[in-house]
């Protein structure tokens, strides 16, 4: 039996042998092994950059965009404005009028604290002078979460402590960028959906609650101005460009391949 055994798989290899230099004589190269395919491919290019665009968009409609537009620069007001200002309106002083005023902040932190964790994400794969330009413009987006009189009794006072907070949170990560990169796109993507969709929403309906008073201090009505467009937009955005970048990362290959660009 063993030589048997033997003899029958000298065979095999004799055959498989001859079957390969039949092949060749033939002019049939033999199959060659498929391309190794990269573990994390990067993400789809129309995802990633409306990412980003949004990202921007809504930091610049939620920092130095008017949300209330006058041809007089001084009775102009932006989401930070508006942070400050609604705490002098009268109906707020009496408290018959409740306003979450941080809530003008919040497109403005969600923002600038999701900028340099994509910008960072090793999937997105941004070149490095769109990383360093998003970063460093980081830093005055963070500053603009401060009230506009800086002294450190009013940074740490109670009502201004959540903002430093915010500020200081939004710096670290610019400082920390360079690790930033091993965080795991899931969990990004399952913070980052939420935020955008949240923040111009709260943002907008403090806006609307406090919409009739500040028209009474202005003595005119007053509509929204296109700051408060650009960050909807751009939020809207955000999320439209995230869940590309998920239907690539989470659809079937097929599916996924007709949604890369680039």
């Amino acid at each position: 039996m063993t030589k048997l055994g033997i003899g029958e798989s000298a065979n095999q290899q004799i055959s498989k042998s001859a079957n390969r230099e039949i092949g060749e004589a033939a002019g049939t190269p033999p199959p060659s092994p498929p391309a190794p395919q990269p573990p994390n491919p990067p993400a789809p290019l129309l995802g990633r950059w409306l990412l980003l665009t949004g990202l921007l968009l809504a930091a610049v409609g939620a920092s130095f965009a008017p949300w209330v537009d006058r041809p007089a620069a001084a009775l102009v007001l932006t989401a930070p404005d508006l942070a400050e200002f609604v705490k002098f309106l009268p109906e707020v002083r009496d408290g018959s009028l409740k306003v979450q005023r941080l809530l003008f902040l919040l497109p403005l932190f969600v923002a600038t604290f999701s900028l340099p964790l994509a910008v960072a994400a090793r999937r997105l794969a941004y070149p490095a002078w769109v990383r360093w330009t998003v970063l460093a413009a980081v830093i005055p987006l963070s500053l603009t979460l401060l009230p506009p009189v800086w002294s450190p009794g009013v940074l740490l006072s109670a009502e201004f402590r959540l903002q430093t907070v915010a500020c200081l949170l939004c710096l670290g990560l610019v400082i920390t960028a360079r690790w930033l990169g091993r965080v795991p796109f899931r969990p990004l993507l399952a913070l980052l959906v939420p935020l955008s969709l949240a923040a111009p929403t709260l943002a907008t309906w403090q806006f609307l609650v406090v919409r009739q008073a500040v028209a009474r201090a202005y003595a005119s009505p007053i509509v929204p101005g296109w700051g408060v467009w650009a960050t909807a937009i751009g939020f809207a955005l955000t999320i439209f460009g995230l869940l590309l970048i998920a239907l690539d990362r989470f659809a079937p290959a097929t599916f996924a391949g007709k949604l890369r660009i680039g």
